[in-house]
């Protein structure tokens, strides 16, 4: 049985609420949407008082945010999700040793260049040109909508000029950039390693 202080509450209420109506002579289907809304907001129908601060020993899984509990409930319905968010985590951490190790490739492949340079004769002069390879810029891992493991890495790569009087000079000579270009690859995650 409801105490008397909360019945003259809810009265109050919506007493209130109805001279709002006829004064301001909103439609009906509002009326009874603000009369819901003001009784739904009173204290006869509030939550309990919050118990005591729970012990150490709750469950954090009530506490976690909202986008944690969607992706527990879409996991039940899609157990392949799970699986790709448990890889995610081993790839995003191995992604930036294998970019390390692709920096090292570029510039292995850029020695490479260098060793095998072709020299053409032009005006006197020594040329030739090569591909090189800048610091990597970016080097990021990230899940596409399905889950699946994508890795970025972008850098800039250099066409070279060289000239001399001789092919020693030329080699020892501060190459000119012919042309510059930005370039991203992208990886993925496969079998426990990331793939070209």
């Amino acid at each position: 049985m409801r105490s008397p202080l909360i019945i003259v509450r809810i009265f109050a209420i919506e007493t209130i609420a109805m001279k709002f109506v006829r004064t301001v002579e909103i439609s009906a289907a509002l009326a009874g949407f603000a009369i819901i809304a003001v009784v739904a907001a009173s204290p006869a129908y509030a939550d309990p008082p919050p118990a005591a601060a729970p012990a150490a020993s709750a469950s954090p899984a009530a506490k976690k945010p909202l986008h944690h509990r969607i992706r527990k409930a879409l996991a039940k319905i899609i157990p392949d999700r799970v699986e790709r968010d448990i890889e995610f985590k081993t790839a995003s951490a191995e992604f930036p040793d294998f970019c390390k190790h692709w920096e090292q490739d570029l510039h292995d492949r850029e020695v490479n260049n260098l060793s095998k340079l072709e020299f053409v004769p032009k005006e006197g002069y020594e040329t030739a040109t090569y591909t090189g390879y800048g610091k990597i810029a970016e080097c990021e891992s990230h899940q596409s909508r399905d889950g699946y493991s994508i890795g970025r890495i972008t850098y800039e790569e250099f066409v070279y000029y060289i000239a001399g009087k001789s092919q020693d000079e030329a080699l020892h000579t501060p190459p000119k950039i012919l042309s510059d270009t930005h370039t991203t690859e992208i990886f993925r995650w496969d079998n426990g390693k990331w793939f070209y």
